[in-house]
């Protein structure tokens, strides 16, 4: 499990590298990849340096998950950027191949489509860039996670949390019901020619992964397993990483927020998204962090100082086994 581990670790160390040097070329006042289109200010600057941080993050998370000191760091630092890493990136891992695929049937280049702000080249070199490394980082969690925490944490979701609960699995479903209507072709509150055959696409996988996070908040309540932490974190974080992302692009009027075109419903759906993630996010870190039944039935460990298990090793459970150090 351990070489499977560092293997996709440093898979997606390697997949992030294009992306990071391009960008650092980019602040350094290189030109290479871009076009007559490619805005040059300072919102511009601003929104690469943001973008290296991120993938700078996304390398750091994945060293850790090869190295001892990464056992050791308090759960929220590893599980808050990998909620909004997975959000972000498992849309794309989902979308891209299949989109790409399909267009080259249709006899269209999928990273050309529609024009862009660069050149084609450098949205195939990010995106393909981007799936591989969505696909090495969570094959590195996942390992990562079953190595520190064998037994999932948890328990019943709190009764003053039940009627909050409710309502984001109603408006987790009705914002995936309206992204599935755009991706699969709606105009509606869409901005007139503002969706290409691949962002169509990704609309319809936004709208699939917030419809699994609803289902899985709503069989999450009783308590936490598994497959149904895995829907509720996937589509809470999608919609939290994607709604930020799109949300900060209108406030800042970046070069992709489309200009002085008006949005429509595009934007108060995107801030919804947001507002929904935060809220499911911390729903289910409030859950994680509950006593388990189990755990509340489990007999005292024995007092005798023979058979007292030594510090470091009970240091070592109750940072392995419990996700609110």
């Amino acid at each position: 499990m351990t070489k499977a581990k560092n293997i996709a670790a440093y898979a997606a160390v390697a997949a992030a590298s294009p992306y990071l040097v391009l960008k650092i070329m980019w602040l350094s006042g290189s030109t290479i990849g871009t076009n007559a289109s490619t805005p040059d200010d300072a919102t511009f600057y601003a929104m690469n340096l943001f973008t290296v941080l991120m993938d700078a993050t996304a390398v750091l998370l994945a060293l850790a998950f090869t190295r001892r000191w990464g056992r050791r760091l308090p759960a929220p630092l590893i599980l808050f950027p990998m909620w909004v890493g997975i959000g972000f990136l498992g849309a794309i891992v989902l979308a891209l191949p299949a989109a790409a695929a399909i267009s080259a049937l249709r006899g269209v280049n999928v990273f050309a489509e529609g024009g862009g702000i660069v050149e084609p080249w450098v949205y195939a070199v990010v995106y393909v860039g981007f799936v591989s490394q969505g696909v090495g980082l969570l094959t590195a969690f996942v390992l990562y996670a079953r190595e520190r925490w064998p037994r999932l944490p948890g328990g019943p979701l709190p009764s003053e949390l039940g009627l909050l609960a409710k309502s984001m699995v109603g408006m987790q479903a009705l914002l995936g019901l309206i992204c599935l209507y755009w991706g699969l072709g709606g105009d509606a509150g869409l901005p007139a020619g503002s969706t290409s055959f691949s962002g169509r696409f990704l609309l319809a996988v936004f709208g699939l992964l917030s419809g699994a996070g609803a289902f899985g908040l709503l069989r999450l309540r009783p308590g936490p397993t598994w497959p149904a932490l895995t829907l509720a974190w996937v589509g809470a974080g999608t919609n939290f990483a994607w709604g930020l992302w799109l949300t900060l692009n209108l406030v800042i009027d970046s070069p992709l927020s489309g200009g002085d075109q008006p949005l429509g419903l595009l934007g108060l759906v995107s801030l919804l998204r947001l507002l929904a993630g935060t809220a499911v996010g911390l729903i289910a870190a409030t859950q994680l962090a509950q006593p388990s039944h189990s755990s509340a039935n489990e007999p005292a460990p024995p007092q005798d100082a023979d058979e007292r298990a030594p510090l470091h090793q009970a240091h070592r459970t109750a940072g392995d086994e419990r996700l609110t150090v």
